[in-house]
Parts: C-alpha cells; structure tokens; sequence
C-alpha cells in the first residue's frame, strides 16, 4: 500500500485579504504523476505555487504512520501576508500509471483479472472496482489525539500536576505525578513537561528491556514495571525532557492519558493543556472564561 500515487487537485478554498493577480474562490490546478495540469484559460500564480511545491509531492503518498501529520493536513496558505489565500489539497484518485503494480496485486488477491488499455488513461470496470477496493483500504487519514502544549500561556499553577497525582493515587503529591511544570529562571516561563506520545517514540525503541509499549486505544506510552530495570535510556533520548522518575521506587513516570480523559488538561484554565490534533479545535481543553462572582473572580 505504500507504493500507491494518488492524482491531486489543488483548490482556491478562500481569499481572506487581497489578491492582485487575482485568484479567486474555485480556481485549481491538478497533479497527476509529475504533471501539473492548469484548466485552458485559468492560470495560477507563482509565488503561491512555490510555497504549495514541497507539500504535493508528500500528499501524493500513502503515509501509514497514524501519527504523522500529512494525512490530516489539506490547507495550505500563500506566502504573501497581505494575501491570505487559502488552499485546499484533494486527493481526487489514484494514478493508474504510477500505481499498476499495486492494482494488479489487489485484483489478483480477489481473483480478479485486470486489462490495462495501452491507449488510453481511463479506468474500465475492473479497474475502478480495484481503484475502489485501493481507496477504501487507506487509512483515515487522522493521527491519534495527545496532550498538546503551549507553554506561552502557561500561568505556572501546577493545578495540573495536582489532578495528575490525585487521578492515579488519590494523594497530592509531587512524587506520584505524571506532568510536572518547570520555571525557565532566565526567560520566566513556566514549561509543563510531559510524554507528547510521539509518532516515533525513541523511548520504547531504545529500552533495552523491551519495558515500554503503547497502549492499543490510547496509543499512550505505557510501563511495565516489572522489566523495568530503571537504566534511564528512556529519559537520555526523550526530546521534551518529559520523563521523571520516581523517588522511591527510581520507575520512570509516563502520562498515561488517564484512559483517554486526561485529568491535567480538564483542571488547565489558561489553555496550555488541550487533548486532540494538531491544527484541528481541542477534543477536550482550551481556555477557561472568567465569571465574575462577588468580589472575586473565579475560573471554572
């Protein structure tokens, strides 16, 4: 499935500011192979075709991995700030010419026969029901929802590494919490750090007592405590310097998602904890609005 090409079409979703060449809402061109087709006519501007170049090539792929953000990412916007036009990248089917060995395979794996016509580019019946089969196969598209981070808005209240220890051992204790937020002296940040549940997460390639694995809902980062050996090669490789260890036992902490509910984002009132995917509205998170009650202001 790897090997699948798909053909693009790349639309004029919006124009949010001003566009001198112009380009308007519904304007496209279309990739298919290495070709760029533009409708008879129409034309598409070259500045915001530079910016798009790297992007088509990827989006022609079939990327397996259900963390990485290409499936997910169809939007695109041109690099001129006064401009603001919007892009939106379809995958509208699979190309034939690039993708034949693949199709066959599948046609051959149902006990169908495939014909390809030399003299022309269009699918017959056979194909399309293989082109159909190809498609339906192909993943969602949406990588799994994690904690995602804003330090910027972090106020540094620690409520999150209250709830985070209360949820697992129904203590408030520094020790038994997952997340923990450090202070940035020279800068004045306040920076939560916890397991961003990465695509590639080089924590549970590098254990090497095969201790760590993901959970096969949440897709979190889970331990077993019993192969542990609390060698902290886990730690040396983690890019977020999110994992801690505890002080009596020396096991390293991992997030853990609280099952899929985590408790950290749910007490966050500031925004700096939300749950769901990069680039789409929070699952569960944001920022909390003030009420005004009395003479006191409370977040809830």
């Amino acid at each position: 499935m790897g090997k699948v090409l798909y053909n693009l079409r790349v639309i004029v979703e919006e124009v949010r500011g001003f566009c001198d060449l112009p380009m308007a809402p519904g304007d496209y061109f279309e990739v298919r192979g290495g070709r760029i087709t533009i409708p008879a006519g129409k034309h598409m501007c070259l500045w915001a075709m530079s910016s798009l170049l790297p992007m088509l090539p990827a989006k022609q792929r079939n990327v397996l991995e259900e963390n990485d953000w290409l499936p997910s990412t169809s939007h695109m916007c041109c690099p001129d700030p006064n401009g603001q036009v919007i892009f939106r990248i379809e995958r509208i089917s699979v190309d034939v010419s690039q993708t034949k060995t693949v199709l066959n395979d599948m046609a051959i794996n149902n006990g169908n026969t495939v014909a390809y016509n030399s003299d022309t580019s269009e699918l017959g019946s056979n194909q399309a029901t293989a082109n159909s089969q190809l498609l339906s196969q192909t993943p969602s598209g949406k990588p799994f929802p994690r904690i995602l981070v804003n330090e910027k808005v972090c106020s540094g209240c620690r409520a999150c590494e209250l709830a985070c220890s209360f949820m697992h051992k129904h203590i408030f204790s520094e020790a038994e919490t997952r997340i923990r937020v450090e202070k940035d002296e020279p800068t004045g940040r306040d920076i939560p750090r916890v397991c961003r549940q990465c695509g590639v997460a080089l924590c549970v390639e590098t254990c090497p007592a095969g201790a760590l694995s993901r959970d096969p809902r949440t897709k979190a980062i889970i331990l077993n405590e019993e192969l542990c050996t609390s060698c902290g090669a886990c730690a040396k490789v983690c890019s977020f310097g999110a994992v801690h260890f505890h002080p009596d036992s020396g096991h390293p902490l991992f997030c853990d998602l609280c099952q899929g509910d985590p408790q950290c984002v749910e007490r966050c009132t500031t925004g700096a904890l939300t749950f769901g995917r990069a680039g789409e509205a929070p699952l569960k998170g944001g920022a909390k609005t003030p009420m005004l009650g009395g003479a006191h202001v409370v977040f809830c």
